[in-house]
Formats: C-alpha cells, structure tokens, sequence
C-alpha cells in the first residue's frame, strides 16, 4: 500500500496503473470541483481519471494513517496534500480506499475522499513503535466484531439505537467525521460517547434510514474497516438518495476507541437541496 501511494503521488502514472487489472473496478466517491465522481472500469479508465486529476492539481505529500488488510481485501486510510496549479492553493485531503486484489494487482477499488477539518480537540499523541507492533487485544472475536459493526450501521426508520452505542464504544472514545465544516457543521475529530450521541441524534434529525447493506469488511486484529451502502431520506425534502458510508474502527478490550468515519457528502447535499 505504501508503494502504491508513493508511486501515485510521484506523479508517475504509468507505475500505478501497472499495479492493477486491466479489467479494473474503479469507483470513485469525491467532491465536486476537485476530483471526479462516478464508476468506471478499466486501468485505461484509471490512468485518464489520473491525468486529469494532475492537469489542475499538483500532488505534495502524503501520509498513511491505517492500513487494514485480510485475505484479498485491504482498507487504507491516508491524508495526502495538493496544489491546484491556476491558483496555488493548497488544500488537505482525507482519503480512504477499499480494495480487492487478484494475482498481487488491483481488481476492484472503491475511493473515498473529502476536505480534512482541523481537529476540535488536542492532537492525540503519537502511539510508539512498540504499542504499533503489539496493539491492545480487541477482547472479541472476529465474528463478534463484525456482528456489532453490522447492527451499529442497521438501525430502523425510528432511528439509531442509543443504548447500542453507550454498549458498543468506549466512554472516552475518539471519532472523527471527515469533511469540510462549511458543509458538514460536526466535520472534525471528537472525544467521549456523549460528543459522537451529539452527532448521530443530529443526523437523524435531519434523514430518515431506508435500508443499509455492507458489501466490504475487513478485520485485520482489533482493526475494522467497513464500507456501507446507505439509502436515506431527508426528512425536509423528502428526497431519497444512496449514500456510501466508510467506516474505520479500532476495538481494545471488548470496546471501540476509535471511530473515522468518510461519507458521499455530495449525495447528502444534493438530498438537502
């Protein structure tokens, strides 16, 4: 995964596309004006999205915040910077891609990527190599963790189950919503399970959850990722849309510490008018 963001922010595409099938699965969930939206299939399809991507933006740097893989899947999270060439702004992205390999080459690939907010609380300190090699046990087993990742992200019509979430996650647990705070008021990083309720009763309040299914998981230790497909209605105009939902956790002790969350936030905007 390091090799395939190094290459990719290098600026050499030839190398990156290389890395995948020629029969491809792209899809992509950005923001408008910065990088394109859509499905595409094809490694031909991927290096035009690049060369265009590049022709208004200059990458600069990049750094890799989670990587989770199993089996044939893999789920990384990354914050990576760039330069749009007509003005020379500068602007901070968080990424997220899930992907599925096949003979050691990209087969499918889902994007995630929206406005980094600066956090809201102190910066958590940086963990040391040692608690990065020997991790806190998640006190569960896989198949408990998916469980509860599953009715975390299944809730009814009614809402959210409240009494779920002071069972599933920590008291002092940190989440992160990413996106821009211009367009998403709770964008940015949090503490404590009453600050993550905050944001779940807002959500609510505002759209009303049709359906959800969870076509990608992947569990690599306490490590979770999951990436959603979400049908809401807004409850103020009463348009429906689909919504893809990623989410990346981290379990310690039978309980979850962390929580990052990327949404289509376009297809929420278009929903609210």
């Amino acid at each position: 995964m390091h090799e395939l963001i190094s290459v990719r922010m290098s600026g050499n595409i030839a190398a990156t596309v290389k890395l995948f099938t020629d029969d491809a699965e792209l899809s992509y969930n950005g923001r408008v004006g910065m990088f394109p939206a859509g499905h595409w299939q094809g490694s031909q399809a991927l290096g035009e999205h690049l060369r265009r991507t590049d022709i208004e933006y200059e990458p600069l740097d990049f750094e890799v915040r989670d990587v989770v893989v199993e089996g044939d899947r893999t789920a990384v999270r990354w914050t990576s910077h760039w330069r749009r060439r007509a003005t020379g702004e500068v602007y901070c992205m968080d990424m997220a891609h899930f992907l599925r390999w096949r003979n050691d080459r990209i087969a499918e690939m889902h994007e995630f990527l929206d406005h980094h907010a600066p956090s809201r609380m102190a910066d958590e300190p940086q963990k040391s190599f040692e608690d990065m090699l020997n991790p806190p046990h998640p006190g569960l087993s896989r198949e408990e963790m998916a469980r509860r990742m599953k009715a975390l992200g299944s809730f009814s019509r009614q809402g959210p189950d409240i009494k779920l979430f002071r069972s599933y996650y920590a008291p002092d647990v940190v989440c992160e919503f990413v996106g821009d705070r211009r367009s998403i008021a709770y964008a940015g990083r949090h503490r404590g399970i009453e600050a993550l309720l905050s944001v779940v009763r807002s959500v609510a309040v505002d759209f009303e959850q049709v359906s959800c299914a969870t076509p990608d998981m992947v569990i690599d230790g306490g490590s979770v990722a999951t990436r959603r497909t979400v049908e809401w209605r807004h409850h103020g105009t009463g348009r429906r849309g689909i919504v893809e939902v990623a989410d990346f956790v981290r379990f310690e002790e039978g309980k979850i510490v962390e929580l990052v969350e990327f949404r289509d936030s376009v297809a929420l905007l278009q929903m609210q008018d």
